[in-house]
């Protein structure tokens, strides 16, 4: 009789044993998030970290971007975004816009934060941007900024192509130090973003030319 109890138990114990490991899902719960408020804030936090020029040196610099770097990772962490990702990562977020009609304005938020970070790393002069510490904080807001911006795509679709627009309707030149976000906007605008650098740099070129005639 204990025998043929025993084997009673077996599909019992079987079963317990077949229960499969939940997955791990995405420990941010799906909420409801105000993006243009959010980004707006960014906006703020990256113009409180001041200015830098050519004659900044190392002390002000890494200053200054580590107040960049906490201004994207406050707003990552109220988007729900990973910082922290690869660059080449899928940014796949549990947010759902408050409002799907702030796309155009969110959209100008975005450009006007692209164009101040690219006006401040473009500020640095090449040989601190070339030091090792330096280069790393450049690296890290290139790939944090991009990766806001995927971030907010997946909330707001649509938002980037605005942004790249706009970026082309003010002939904004990127620096190469954000060449990820160069790369991820210019393929929404065939190539006009980094057509504008070619443009530039031909105007320039013929303007030296003739100054040296």
């Amino acid at each position: 009789m204990r025998f043929a109890a025993i084997l009673c138990a077996l599909p019992l114990i079987g079963s317990v044993f077949a229960v499969p490991t939940p997955i791990k899902e995405n420990s941010i719960a799906t909420r409801d998030v105000d993006v243009l408020a959010i980004v707006t804030q960014l906006e703020a936090d990256v113009k409180a970290a001041g200015s830098l020029t050519n004659l900044s040196v190392e002390a002000e610099v890494t200053a200054c971007l580590q107040v960049v770097i906490g201004a994207f990772n406050k707003c990552g962490e109220a988007l729900g975004i990973d910082i922290g990702l690869d660059i080449e990562a899928d940014v796949d977020i549990a947010a759902i816009a408050k409002r799907q009609d702030v796309v155009q304005e969110v959209a100008q938020v975005l450009a006007n934060i692209v164009v101040d970070v690219n006006v401040l790393v473009g500020s640095i002069s090449s040989e601190v941007a070339s030091i090792s510490v330096v280069a790393a904080l450049l690296s890290q807001i290139d790939s944090a900024l991009c990766l806001i911006l995927k971030g907010v795509e997946s909330i707001l679709a649509g938002v980037l192509v605005l942004v790249a627009g706009i970026l082309v309707d003010l002939q904004c030149v990127l620096s190469p130090l954000l060449g990820n976000v160069l790369g991820l906007l210019d393929a929404l605008v065939g190539g006009l973003l980094s057509g504008l650098l070619g443009t530039v740099g031909g105007l320039v070129g013929g303007i030296v030319g003739q100054n040296k005639v």
